[in-house]
């Protein structure tokens, strides 16, 4: 989901067109680093892991997808520590999960006039 006090601030910021706009960039890319994400979910990725969940944590709360940069924290933190377990396995599933339901919000968003 989007939070839109966050949503709102940026659509002030910037006004509404180039804020879907971003928004648009934001899930074209934000669903590439997810796809990458659960593909590589072992040790040998370590940094490519911590590099996408960090750049996806950042991006996810300047739009506003509190949930999904939450866990992309989460993520970050569990590759930083080298803790490639059942854990961070369950946490990929939860950001896939999230951020299909934060992709429908956004979607929305974006289809608003």
């Amino acid at each position: 989901m989007i939070d839109t006090a966050t949503y709102t601030q940026l659509q002030q910021d910037v006004g509404d067109d180039l804020a879907k706009q971003l928004l648009q960039v934001y899930i074209t890319e934000s669903r590439q680093i997810v796809a990458d994400l659960a593909d590589l979910a072992d040790a040998t990725k370590q940094s490519e892991i911590e590099i996408n969940a960090h750049s996806l944590k950042s991006s996810s709360r300047s739009y506003g997808a509190l949930a999904v940069g939450g866990l992309a924290e989460q993520i970050e933190q569990k590759a930083k520590a080298s803790q490639f377990d059942d854990e961070l396995q369950s946490l990929i599933a939860l950001l896939q999960d999230q951020f299909a339901q934060t992709l429908t919000h956004a979607q929305s968003l974006i289809a608003t006039d």
